[in-house]
């Protein structure tokens, strides 16, 4: 039995107390569980328990569909295959920046993600596959390490959302009564069109998940040195992270930054190092600078990623520029390739004006909640994809952060699980921006930044939460677009 004396924390800070206004579940032990099946603290019920169920082989019948997409199709559709032959460049000595896979695509990471899949290694077709697994079975692997990823995300942001909560009945709620599934099952189900779309793709945003999750779990528990590895671990996978650095940076969390600077060191600099040693490791990372950065930040010289990445038709991108961009020229025939300097400085500048307009409803002031802290790093997070020169739609998988804080926020000192009206019509709509683009024929929606739009409702709601400085208090537990309540 955990005792109540335990009083929530923040980022080492300790949380004032709130008194509770409509719960009647007694709190003075265990949260028992044979309350009706309307609370959310009591049993599931028999159909609930069988959505469970049936949510499992969903995603084993999934995991079979992403195999034969991947692996016993004439053509390989799946990205997996570019980390992987990047990997075998790494294990045979190769350039793992000029190896491409069965689709003539680039890996476009810095080198520790191809080092770290060294043992999944596939060679192109021709070559010895001595002591290499079989491609199916390397999908296989990777595919259920990726709903291992997620599931680890969620349930360890869930538990520290509900160990920090000011309501002792949600800190002593058995494992398994309604609410502890409703916390990680609907922002599953609530981002289920981008995370498919990342299974179906093989694609590394699932691990990416885990590793700002991880990030915001430390945050939470006032564990600042380990939030920077996590940090340094997700830049070290994909560069675009570095944009959480504002993080630390506006807390003054000076010992979450040294922890990340360390793991930078250790992860683009001393491991890849050690590997090819420290002439070849640079001109690796000059060749990454010309032929990716220089492209993607100021149309650089070097095209010879243009048609799978680098330009702005290259790719359904949901970035500001890309958006920007397409409804300036909105007929795909005659559509620039590249963005004018115009368009590059639009998207600047508003990527900047959210930062900037996110870094100041959270407050200097520090954290007041857990649930608004993490909404505080989710809206970062969706500043960070809309603000990347290039964002795909499966990158909305990691808007599963910010979906999860709403959650929690909306359910705070109740006893259903029922949510205002606007959240659904704010979840839904979020839902269908995701959903619709990924439709045959919806190519305008993809062109014109549905999912952007999606985003932008999901973080202007974070911002009009964080405003208010706590959201529980000064404001009721909707969203931004709900009508304010009328005093009788």
């Amino acid at each position: 039995m955990r005792s109540h004396a335990v009083r929530p924390t923040v980022a080492g800070r300790i949380l004032p107390q709130r008194p509770r206004k409509d719960l009647t579940v007694p709190t003075s032990g265990s949260v028992p569980l044979h309350l009706s099946p309307g609370t959310c603290y009591g049993t599931p019920s028999r159909l609930e328990r069988l959505g469970v169920v049936a949510l499992i082989l969903v995603l084993i019948l999934f995991g079979a569909l992403v195999e034969k997409r991947s692996a016993f199709m004439s053509r390989r559709m799946t990205d997996l295959d570019v980390y992987l032959r990047a990997a075998w460049a790494v294990r045979t000595g190769a350039n793992f920046y000029e190896s491409t896979d069965d689709n003539g695509w680039h890996y476009h990471y810095p080198p520790l993600f191809a080092i770290a899949l060294m043992p999944l290694a596939d060679p192109p077709p021709g070559y010895d596959r001595t002591g290499m697994l079989p491609f199916a079975v390397s999908v296989g692997i990777w595919y259920a390490f990726s709903v291992l990823c997620l599931f680890w995300a969620i349930h360890g942001l869930a538990s520290v959302l509900e160990q920090n909560s000011p309501d002792p009945a949600v800190r002593t709620m058995p494992r398994g009564c309604r609410r502890w599934w409703a916390l990680r099952i609907w922002p599953f189900l609530l981002c289920l069109p981008p995370i498919g779309h990342s299974f179906m793709r093989g694609q590394v945003n699932l691990l990416l998940l885990l590793l700002l999750a991880g990030m915001a779990v430390a945050v939470l528990r006032g564990q600042h040195r380990r939030a920077g590895l996590w940090l340094a671990a997700a830049i070290c996978l994909k560069i675009i992270p570095a944009f959480l650095i504002a993080y630390p940076v506006w807390r003054r969390d000076w010992r979450c930054l040294v922890s990340c600077g360390t793991g930078l060191v250790l992860g683009l600099g001393v491991i890849p190092a050690c590997l090819f040693g420290p002439e070849r490791t640079i001109a690796y990372y000059q060749e990454w600078d010309k032929a990716l950065r220089q492209p993607v930040m100021s149309n650089g010289d070097d095209q010879s990623r243009a048609k799978e990445l680098t330009e702005i038709t290259a790719t359904d991108s949901q970035s500001f520029v890309a958006v920007i961009h397409n409804i300036l020229n909105p007929d795909r025939t005659t559509r620039p390739a590249h963005a004018s300097p115009f368009v590059l400085m639009s998207h600047w500048l508003l990527g900047g004006g959210l930062a900037v307009l996110t870094l100041a409803a959270a407050g200097l002031r520090g954290p007041r909640s857990s649930d608004s802290e993490a909404m505080f790093l989710g809206a970062l997070i969706l500043v960070m994809l809309l603000l990347s020169p290039v964002c795909h739609l499966h990158y909305f998988s990691l808007s599963t952060v910010l979906v999860m804080a709403f959650l929690a926020h909306s359910w705070e000192g109740q006893q259903t699980l029922r949510l205002h009206a606007s959240w659904w019509l704010l979840f839904g709509g979020n839902l269908l921006a995701n959903a619709i683009p990924d439709l045959p024929g919806m190519e305008l929606t993809r062109d014109f930044g549905l999912a952007t739009f999606g985003a932008l409702l999901l973080w202007m709601t974070a911002n009009r939460l964080l405003w208010t400085r706590d959201g529980r208090q000064a404001a009721p537990a909707r969203p931004w677009l709900a009508v304010p309540e009328v005093a009788a």
